[in-house]
């Protein structure tokens, strides 16, 4: 059977027993932060075997599971993958042992056809029922029944916490040859005689975190079985990578290999290398399809180690170049029938992984000599263990990850010190901490004075309440907010401190309307006065939880306990809230027309303009950039209202919020939506509707780092005025060009056209005029030697042109030597030229005439026998440098 064949009969035997088809869910488990990838087909059924009314009682699904537990074991065991499939079939209070494990056998030995002779059963040590169902029901052999423990029989929770029970596993016998030889060789021995297939679990605990288990209501069922493993015993072959769902990607891998060695690779039994590369090749199309791009960061962090593992293997069979992008290609095209999304996301897929092995392959040719040299050291030494401080340099200078340095390492047979690589690191962070010095006014590490307790109760300290301001004046705020300032908020200074400028201060106050710079908007600015106290702020910032405003007096000072008046620049503010909601209207024109795996990656948001990082591996092309601004100008026009409210996390992300991967977010969240277009976690400050923005321009889109791209933008009156400056240039060139305006480009392109032609006719002019000099220069050649000798200076455009007549007075002279000097740039070069039959009988060499010119000049030069340049030194001495060409060669002739 095909493993399509097989993924059909799989669910079709289920469905006729009442099960619901569930398709499979992402690799990142959802709501489930002890698992970092889907690792069994249970994870998304975790909840149901404590819920009272899960939404069906059985269940089947093929799930698509990363277990990154087996990453050592790739290519070592015939069996093992790191990405697989897993079949299941599952029961949430409904079915239980007998009924699980009579289907499993009947599938196993009725619709797959595998010989039931060949089949043994495992059980837990003291599940009798189980042992009776296998003995009584099915009737298998009792020899062929065994028992374990805990460590093969006992299986879960998935994560810290979750269901878990007793097993039944199911293995098929390989064969004698495949096994240790000893007595009693049976399911449990660690040799690969016996082959688990099919793993039936009967969930009847819970377990907590802190390892407790108290009994489920509803015992259920959890079974899992590989389908590379399934393929296995029914294509009847003896390792996962001579399936049909993984012998072509070898084959691929293996072709990538005779490409660039001339040698194909073994197949049949492929060696560890070629299954690394195979396995992580599977492992990466999957997780690059789902938007789990690589990074340094928890998921991504592991997708950048496969995409490099496999790559290094890739480079130690020779390959030099980028192929593992190539691999996936081959992925799709063997599991794409089952996987479309796979196919979907073809190019993005090969995008992203030929983005991270060219940056890898940089990575590993700058530290792979430095790790070579380290290697000689320790064994030099006699040790088998390379210091921490080492494994740091290569970190540090190369981008080396210590994994990959301890990789590299057991392959030699050598340690990395783990200990003394964590040092180096955090002695890097203490003096990165010792550096840092702040440049935007604040303290650092000042004593704050003022009482942190009033009334016997903590002082309420930085309550933000400037989410709604109102002008003080109407007119002032219609008018784009040029002076205009919010209506004055009463306040008291909770503390101060002098800051880090000399006469300004910092301080807190019980509550704020002063936005502090956080979330990629920066902070708010306006004015702050009291009795006898008048003051500028600055900046706000946040520590320890506080708004910190740094301010700059005029007149007064500030006291804790002291009451003020506080106004914020709504100028500032209207123009920064008008760029922030801009940026969520960009992410999300960014999702809908590059791809939904963009995702923020930084931002900054101030008054006059934004920044926008997002995640993609290619330059955007001009006609989306138009689009994209078409896209957000369209959402600007359509005026939407801009709903936010405070709400539950969980609530907010249920309703598909957007929020930032490394964000730590509190149980209440701020949720800021704009309807029909996006919702996003954000607690920064907003226009109340789109319309507001006015309008939006891209000014620019790069790179910034491996995966990162930046668009920046303006909005308002910034991008009215951005337009109007484009307007005023093209009205400038168009006066240059006598030409309408809608006529500047026309008119430029046949100005280019026309200068092109009057440089080409320049040329063949210049072309011909250099022939009739050169042959001038050639016919005035000296005979010494017997040989001919000519130099002259000569009128070049440049460098090139120079050589060009060189060549042509070689062409003139035939058999001799000619030197030709011009002054390019201002600076004296000569080029010496050597007939073929003097440079190859050794009589004179250009190298050696050149030298000689030059070094008359002060200069310097050199080069082959039949052609050298040279140059530098005094200009006014090119004439007299040139003379002494004919001294040189006859001295040089005479040596020969």
């Amino acid at each position: 059977m095909t493993s399509g064949e097989i993924r059909k009969a799989f669910y079709d035997y289920f469905i006729e027993r009442g099960h619901e088809l569930v398709p499979s869910a992402p690799l990142v488990p959802k709501d489930d932060p002890t698992l970092l990838f889907t690792s069994a087909g249970m994870v998304p059924f975790k909840p149901y075997y404590v819920a009272e009314s899960p939404p069906y009682r059985r269940a089947v699904s093929i799930q698509r599971c990363l277990r990154l537990s087996d990453l050592d074991e790739v290519g070592l065991s015939p069996y093992h993958m790191t990405f697989f499939e897993m079949l299941g079939n599952f029961s949430f209070g409904d079915y239980f042992k007998r009924e699980t494990l009579e289907w499993g056998w009947e599938f196993l030995t009725q619709v797959v056809d595998l010989p039931a002779d060949r089949l043994w059963a495992t059980v837990y040590n003291d599940d009798d029922e189980a042992a009776d169902i296998w003995r009584n029901l099915i009737g298998l052999p009792a020899d062929r029944i065994v028992r374990l423990g805990d460590e093969d029989n006992f299986w879960g929770p998935a994560g810290d916490s979750g269901p878990c029970g007793p097993c039944s596993e199911i293995h098929m016998d390989m064969g004698i040859e495949k096994g240790c030889g000893r007595d009693g060789c049976r399911p449990g021995c660690d040799c690969d005689r016996f082959f688990e297939v099919w793993n039936h679990v009967f969930p009847q605990f819970f377990q907590r975190a802190d390892t407790t288990r108290e009994p489920l209501a509803r015992p259920g069922i959890d079974t899992g079985m590989g389908m590379e493993r399934l393929c296995c015993v029914v294509q009847n072959v003896d390792t996962i990578y001579k399936t049909d769902l993984v012998a072509p990607i070898v084959n691929a891998a293996a072709r990538e290999v005779e490409a660039a060695t001339g040698e194909r690779p073994v197949t049949d039994e492929p060696d560890v290398g070629l299954c690394v590369i195979v396995d992580h090749a599977r492992a990466a199309t999957f997780t690059i399809a789902e938007n789990i791009n690589p990074s340094n960061e928890s998921q991504g962090y592991v997708v950048r180690r496969l995409v490099r593992r496999a790559a290094r293997r890739g480079h130690a069979l020779g390959i030099s170049e980028p192929f593992l992008y190539r691999i996936a290609g081959e992925v799709i095209e063997t599991m794409g029938d089952a996987h479309p999304h796979v196919v979907q996301k073809r190019e993005h897929i090969a995008l992203v992984i030929k983005s991270e092995e060219e940056r890898f392959l940089e990575t590993l040719a700058a530290g792979s000599q430095l790790f070579e040299t380290i290697l000689d050291r320790v064994r030099s030494a006699g040790s088998d263990v390379i210091p921490g401080d080492e494994a740091f340099r290569l970190y540090d200078t190369y981008g080396f990850p210590v994994d990959l340095t301890q990789e590299m390492a057991s392959e030699h047979g050598l340690l990395v010190d783990m200990d003394g690589f964590a040092s180096a690191m955090e002695e890097q962070k203490e003096r990165g901490r010792r550096a840092s010095s702040f440049g935007d006014g604040r303290a650092g590490a000042r004593e704050w004075t003022g009482e942190t307790m009033r009334d016997g109760a903590a002082a309420v300290e930085s309550q933000f309440v400037g989410y709604d301001l109102v002008p003080s004046d109407a007119g002032d705020a219609e008018l784009s907010n040029e002076g205009a300032y919010s209506e004055p908020l009463e306040a008291t200074v909770v503390r101060f401190r002098p800051a880090a400028a000399e006469g300004d201060v910092e301080f807190t106050l019980d509550r704020t309307p002063f936005y502090a710079e956080s979330g990629g908007q920066v902070a708010d600015v306006g004015t702050i006065d009291g009795d006898d106290l008048v003051a500028r702020i600055l900046n706000v910032y946040l520590e320890d939880g506080h708004a910190v405003h740094v301010a700059r007096l005029t007149e007064g000072e500030v006291r804790p306990g002291q009451p003020v008046r506080t106004r914020v620049d709504l100028a500032v503010r209207r123009r920064t809230e008008k760029n922030h909601t801009a940026t969520h209207l960009l992410q999300a024109a960014l999702r809908l027309l590059v791809g939904d795996h963009v995702h923020q990656s930084g931002s900054w948001v101030g008054p006059a303009r934004l920044r926008f990082d997002f995640t993609h591996f290619a330059e955007l092309k001009d006609e989306t950039l138009r689009s994209i601004e078409d896209r957000v100008n369209a959402w600007i026009r359509a005026d939407v209202p801009i709903c936010q409210e405070w709400t539950g996390l969980e609530d907010a992300l249920s309703r598909g919020a957007m929020a930032l991967f490394d964000e730590k977010y509190d149980d209440e969240v701020r949720a800021v939506s704009i309807p029909g277009v996006s919702l996003e976690l954000c607690g920064g400050t907003h226009v109340g509707r789109t319309g507001e923005i006015g309008s939006f321009a891209i000014t620019s889109e790069g790179s910034v780092a491996a995966g990162v791209r930046r668009i920046e933008a303006v909005t308002g009156i910034a991008a009215v005025a951005r337009a109007r400056a484009h307007a005023e240039l093209v009205r400038e060139a168009a006066e240059i060009l006598r030409c309408a305006p809608e006529d500047v480009a026309a008119r430029a392109r046949a100005l280019q056209e026309e200068q092109s032609k009057l440089r080409k006719d320049l040329s063949r002019a210049r072309s011909r005029s250099a022939g009739e000099t050169i042959a001038a220069i050639a016919s005035d050649a000296r005979e010494i030697g017997g040989v001919r000798v000519v130099a002259a200076r000569t009128e070049a455009a440049d460098v090139p042109d120079l050589r060009t007549q060189a060549d042509r007075l070689r062409e003139g002279l035939g058999s001799g030597v000619g030197v030709l000097g011009a002054a390019v740039d201002g600076r004296s070069t000569v080029i010496a030229v050597v007939s073929e039959d003097l440079a190859r009988e050794g009589l004179v060499s250009a190298g050696d005439v050149v030298r000689e010119v030059a070094q008359a000049m002060g200069g310097k030069g050199g080069g082959k026998p039949h052609l050298a340049q040279g140059g530098g030194g005094d200009p006014a001495k090119l004439d007299s440098a040139l003379e002494a060409v004919y001294d040189i060669v006859a001295r040089l002739l005479g040596g020969a």
